[in-house]
């Protein structure tokens, strides 16, 4: 925190404005289902029949994720690994829960098994305090951003539901049923020995199922953490696969996730993955089709999930016309560049939020009465 206090301000202890009271455990036999929201460290965690609080309140996590900062809609009922908030003086609330977030509390953890946020060090924790005036037009420019945040979460959560509803239409497109296997050659990936792990960029992305989780492969299989050139391909005797592949994890407990990803240009993936290569189907529509198999319906009995190939290629799927297959591939496509540019507006927005935040919660920007 800048050392510079705006004129009108004060800097004072955290604890001079706000108590943190614990949070009181539920024991087993009031677990009850019911309809009061119950708040741990990582947000709602169950429902009760009852209200420790009885109003909107602020939740900080106080155990696991520790510092973290919650605002519940009405009563709720905080468990013992959160504090709940109690002000010492009167603030406004939206103020007070956007003053707690900037404050940082999680940098206070204490460096145990269990991360804790130790009380007494969060109330020495220095913060600027307007007045009340002053933190209730703070609060109204915030909520402006967050009025913008809610309404393209409800845009992103009506669009996915749109998808959802278009890849459910998949299976009951016209069309002969035919098995995978007449449609798409199914191959498994190559084992990726440590000593040949490690370069950073190469000829070709040598991908794990991990890799399906880094930023930018949500959808098309792009990067990799690990390369390897055409050398390494000899040693390895592994042939990479060619754009417009399908992939899904193929052993594990990963492959019950019904994780896929279609590759954009060649790729190499190792030996817990599977690749669809299309042979007589449009590659995305292929994918998409994919989307609609739930793979823990062909999982081989023993103590890892796995499928086989022979099982996979056996999976019925409706194989429509190519005019369908594009049709309903542009549809699918239009839904999900929707999806994105959304989660793109709300990220945006979001980072948009914490500079503004910054600035009015700081002081360094003033807002005029």
């Amino acid at each position: 925190m800048s050392s510079e206090v705006p004129d009108g301000w004060r800097s004072v202890p955290l604890g001079e404005v706000i108590r943190l009271e614990y949070g009181r455990a539920l024991s087993a036999s009031v677990r009850e289902a019911g309809n009061i929201p119950v708040y741990g460290s990582n947000g709602i965690c169950g429902e009760h029949s009852a209200a420790l609080v009885n109003e909107r309140g602020i939740v900080v996590g106080r155990k696991g994720t520790a510092g973290s900062v919650t605002v519940t809609t009405g009563p709720f009922w905080p468990i013992d690994t959160t504090y709940f908030v109690a002000p010492r003086v009167k603030a406004d609330f939206d103020w007070m829960a956007a003053m707690l977030e900037h404050a940082r509390l999680s940098e206070l953890n204490e460096a145990t098994g269990v991360p804790g946020l130790n009380r007494d060090k969060a109330y020495i924790q220095p913060i600027l305090l307007p007045p009340l005036d002053e933190q209730r037009r703070i609060a109204e420019v915030l909520r402006s951003v967050d009025v913008a945040i809610t309404t393209a979460g409800a845009v992103l959560s009506q669009t996915i539901e749109a998808r959802e509803h278009q890849l459910e239409r998949l299976m009951a497109l016209p069309g002969d049923m035919r098995p995978l296997a007449d449609v798409c050659r199914l191959g498994g990936g190559y084992g990726f020995p440590i000593k040949h792990q490690g370069k950073r960029s190469g000829a070709y992305p040598f991908a794990k199922v991990s890799d399906m989780n880094r930023p930018g492969n949500e959808t098309e299989l792009v990067s990799a953490e690990n390369y390897v050139d055409q050398a390494d391909l000899k040693v390895l005797r592994a042939k990479p696969f060619p754009p417009g592949t399908t992939f899904f994890p193929k052993v594990g407990a990963t492959l019950l996730t019904n994780k896929r990803r279609i590759s954009s240009s060649e790729i190499i993936v190792d030996n817990n993955v599977m690749g669809a290569v299309p042979t007589a189907i449009e590659s995305w529509f292929l994918f998409y089709a994919f989307n609609t198999i739930d793979m823990a319906d062909y999982v081989q009995p023993g103590a890892v999930p796995s499928v086989n190939q022979g099982t996979v290629g056996k999976i019925m799927i409706p194989v429509p016309s190519r005019k369908v297959q594009r049709d309903y591939v542009s549809t699918m496509r239009d839904l999900d560049s929707a999806i994105e540019a959304q989660r793109a507006t709300i990220s945006s927005l979001r980072i948009t939020k914490a500079a503004v935040s910054a600035d009015l919660l700081s002081g360094s920007v003033r807002v005029p009465a």
